[in-house]
């Protein structure tokens, strides 16, 4: 489940450079927002792309791929 929330979010910086380049600048906004999400969620905790993905795959909360320190 983590590693498919790095590949969206690294998905969604490389679409808003290339955006960027070939759209609008207005496009970093969308780097911006998820570089500062990344951040936020790395600091909390808490990441709501997680709770949504689980709930779109059927994935209960207990069997989640997270390591307990």
């Amino acid at each position: 489940m983590e590693s498919l929330i790095w590949i969206l979010a690294g998905a969604l910086i490389l679409i808003s450079v290339w955006a960027a380049q070939c759209v609008s600048q207005w496009w970093l906004l969308l780097a911006i927002l998820v570089g500062g999400y990344l951040v936020v969620s790395g600091f909390t905790g808490f990441c709501p792309v997680q709770k949504f993905l689980r709930k779109k795959l059927g994935e209960k909360e207990n069997d989640h791929d997270e390591i307990d320190d």
